[in-house]
């Protein structure tokens, strides 16, 4: 197992950087000192520098590592706030003094949570920091919302280097004509273009960034299989959940109801898209297309009445059809778990699955329990059950997350 040092600026931060280790199965301890690391295994060394003078936060990080054995870790991290609180750049100086790091790569987005950089500038919400409210902040106000210019302020004897957005994506760029960088980003996937880019290099690196730089540096180094969501609910709820889960770059697969009945689309085509996509590890959300959208409900009520199908009818064929879908995806490919939305679409993939039961694992959220299949085809399979009009707007995105936990 590699391990991992984390150097946070205050507790919160520590933890819920450390909790990324946490989801892969990797133990993790928060210290205040780097005399309580003993023995093998990855920490997080919480410096409590965040609000302290810029020449004080140098001097509290280096006597938080002064004793550190950094070749007993296989990736070192500076988490930083992704609001861009705290001495970013006088702490990360600290760090390189005693670490002497071949490659400084610096990307403070937190795309889910609307941190992006864009042009250099760090953005919240769409917004440059120091146009929002971070700025003002009464202990630790932001003054600098432009990366590079924060680094090249602390590392005035060597030249910072800025990689775009554009390059980030087409991977037009090269991380051996100089040693230091910051990079514009916007979602999980850029994290991961620049993450794997860094790691091709093969050097000692020094990772600067949120809770989203570990999330997506465990996700490339310790692969983990995507995870299935089934959604046939007509519910407004679930439908501004799966539009929120598309926002976020979950692979939406829908299967759209009255072509199927009209023979214009087989079904295999629908299976065969959602396969391509687990396989190339994305989470997959496979869909009714009437759930989609009400015009898409229009199309099928229009389609099941040429048919001569009555509501209960269409629902019931619709149940049998999305459970015959997932169990033949189940079959190819291998995921994490199943998410189903609505009692009837799952009750559609149990019988298609053959399950005799459950057993409940945890509640997840209010009303959403996860649980582990018992009997049937995919005996001991993770899944999560939602009533259509349960959950907040985030519900589906976090539960296809909460599937892909070690235990």
């Amino acid at each position: 197992m590699e391990h991992y040092l984390i150097i946070a600026d205050d507790f919160t931060g520590a933890n819920d950087t450390g909790v990324q280790l946490c989801r892969r199965g990797i133990p993790v301890s928060v210290v205040f000192k780097d005399t309580m690391i003993k023995g093998e295994g990855s920490f997080v060394v919480d410096t409590e520098s965040r609000g302290l003078a810029e020449t004080e936060a140098y001097n509290k990080v280096s006597e938080s590592i002064t004793h550190l054995s950094f070749n007993s870790f296989s990736h070192v991290m500076k988490k930083v706030d992704s609001t861009l609180r705290g001495n970013i750049g006088a702490e990360t100086k600290a760090i390189d003094k005693y670490y002497k790091p071949e490659l400084i790569i610096f990307a403070p987005a937190l795309p889910d949570l609307a941190r992006t950089t864009l042009d250099g500038v760090h953005l919240l919400n769409g917004l440059p920091i120091t146009k929002t409210e971070i700025a003002r902040d009464p202990k630790t106000p932001v003054t600098e919302d432009n990366i590079n210019r924060l680094f090249q302020k602390n590392f005035s004897d060597e030249t910072v280097i800025h990689i775009a957005l554009d390059s980030v994506r087409k991977n037009d760029y090269t991380l051996d004509e100089g040693r230091i960088f910051t990079f514009d980003a916007e979602t999980n996937n850029d994290m991961q273009n620049i993450i794997v880019k860094a790691l091709g290099t093969k050097k000692r690196i020094l990772w600067v960034g949120t809770a989203a730089m570990a999330d997506n540096l465990l996700g490339i180094k310790q692969t983990i299989a995507p995870a299935l969501a089934l959604v046939a609910s007509l519910s407004s709820v679930t439908r501004t959940q799966v539009q929120f889960a598309e926002k976020q770059g979950i692979t939406l697969v829908k299967a759209p109801l009255y072509d199927i009945l009209d023979k214009r689309m087989e079904v295999q085509k629908i299976v065969d898209r959602a396969v391509e996509a687990l396989k190339a590890g994305k989470d997959t959300i496979v869909l009714s297309s009437s759930t989609y959208s009400a015009g898409e409900y229009a199309k099928a009520e229009a389609a099941a009445k040429k048919h001569g199908l009555s509501a209960e009818q269409m629902s019931a064929y619709t149940q049998k059809l999305m459970g015959g879908i997932s169990g033949y995806i189940l079959s190819k490919v291998k995921v994490s778990g199943i998410f189903l939305a609505g009692g009837d679409t799952a009750m559609g993939f149990f019988d298609a699955a053959g399950s005799e039961g459950s057993l409940i694992v945890t509640e997840i959220a209010i009303g959403i329990p996860l649980m582990r299949l018992r009997g049937g085809r995919f005996d001991n399979l993770k899944a999560v059950t939602k009533a259509g009009a349960f959950g907040k707007e985030d519900a589906i995105f976090y539960a296809l997350r909460k599937l892909k936990e070690a235990d």
